[in-house]
């Protein structure tokens, strides 16, 4: 049912591929920082739009943001800033639409993840090359203060701007591709797991790296009685378990001091100034941000930077500029922009779509789901396309594979009867 219709002939062009590539790959390569392909290209997103239905979900955008911005103007802020970041979250909403409208058209998507996995990994190979050059490492690596003992640590951004925003950009390729694994649909499962583990591992994002195992046990939670039910997934279960167990043993005798084990040991220990910035300061700075303006509403777009300078110079003793003042946590920067109705009205609406296009009847958007809801509180921001891709991803029935009425009736099959489906 889905053969090879989806992994198209080797020699035949995919014409949703360069799309891709330039999303994945190239988005904001020799633009100034903030600036996006996707964002320039808004124009024609909207031209494309027209001959859908879709195109009046742009509405939306309007009846949410222009009470806000009444308010906002009534309370007073900087035109000029808030016209921009305006503009800005307009074209993040035009990317949104867009690319919901491109899953409805696309029926190769598991061909161009496939193909996007092979490209990553060769660009993985050149950065890994590149990185004993002085002259190439900054265009793949990030090198850093990350965390305490982590002075000056490289981590894998690619050819983007960030290695937070690299992972978020590889997290559903990633779980889409774990998901196979553990479904055991995925042949030649080995080297799939090193081409999507190893530049996670080294883009280094804890709340990625994080985020992804807690949104697998929230399924094996969910659907853990009935995957019992099968003798085959129990030994998959357990094994797996197990490997984890044994491996985390050995590191910790034979590499005690590695990078993830002393992040996450600053983490529980509250020196990790990394993810005290994207949570507890992340809060606390976006408060103190509406607080000038109002709890309720928020301060407004574009009003974070003006309004932070000094809050941020004082409380981080250091001498920001204004283009260095920016909230880590989309959820915090939403308390700060929209304020705690904001804030709400985020959540009412992820939980509302949640149960609208029933999300748990798909395993791939319900571990979608729940690691991007995850994520919010502690990452991303504001005009992230990337996480807005996964959302759109998780509200939207493209991999009709792992249906939970299409995967009922694989439990009893057999491995030799999943490897019937060519499904990569």
């Amino acid at each position: 049912m889905y053969g090879n219709q989806y992994i198209g002939h080797p020699l035949t062009m995919n014409k949703y591929l360069p799309v891709a590539v330039l999303y994945f790959f190239f988005n904001s390569f020799m633009l100034p920082h903030g600036l996006l392909y996707t964002t320039i290209l808004t124009p024609l997103f909207l031209i494309w739009l027209l001959r859908y239905p879709s195109f009046h979900y742009l509405f939306y955008f309007f009846l949410f943001t222009v009470p806000f911005a009444v308010i906002h103007f009534e309370q007073g802020v900087n035109t000029e800033f808030y016209l921009k970041s305006y503009a800005l979250f307009f074209t993040w909403f035009v990317f949104g639409v867009a690319f919901y409208q491109f899953l409805k058209n696309c029926n190769t998507l598991r061909s161009i993840f496939r193909l996007l996995v092979l490209i990553n990994f060769v660009f993985l190979i050149i950065a890994c090359v590149a990185f004993f050059s002085t002259s190439l490492r900054d265009s793949f690596w990030l090198t850093t203060f990350v965390s305490r003992k982590l002075d000056q640590f490289p981590r894998l951004m690619m050819l983007t701007y960030e290695p937070s925003y690299y992972s978020t950009l590889l997290a559903p390729i990633a779980i889409y591709y774990y998901l196979k694994m553990i479904m055991r649909q995925l042949p030649g499962w080995q080297l799939y797991a090193i081409m999507i583990s190893v530049p996670l591992v080294l883009s280094f994002s804890l709340g990625i790296l994080l985020g992804i195992p807690i949104a697998f046990l929230f399924l094996f939670l969910f659907r853990l009685p009935r995957l019992m039910r099968n003798i085959k997934y129990q030994y998959i279960i357990f094994g797996s378990v197990a490997l984890l167990a044994v491996g985390f043993i050995l590191v910790f005798f034979l590499y005690p001091n590695n990078p993830l084990f002393v992040r996450i040991s600053n983490l529980f220990t509250g020196h990790d100034s990394s993810f005290r910035g994207r949570t507890v300061e992340a809060y606390y700075l976006a408060s103190k941000v509406a607080e000038q303006k109002s709890m309720i509403v928020g301060a407004g777009l574009g009003q974070t930077k003006l309004l932070g300078l000094e809050l941020w110079r004082t409380f981080y003793k250091f001498n920001f500029s204004i283009d260095q003042v920016a909230i880590p946590c989309v959820m915090a920067e939403t308390l700060a922009v929209f304020g705690i109705v904001g804030v709400i009205a985020r959540l009412g609406i992820e939980v509302f779509l949640f149960f609208k296009t029933k999300v748990y009847n798909n395993y791939y958007r319900f571990v979608l789901f729940v690691f991007i809801f995850i994520y919010q509180f502690t990452g991303s921001y504001l005009n992230n396309i990337a996480e807005l891709a996964i959302w759109v991803l998780a509200f939207t029935n493209t991999f009709e594979e792992f249906d939970r009425k299409k995967m009922k009736g694989a439990y009893g099959q057999s491995a030799a009867g999943f490897n019937n489906n060519n499904r990569i």
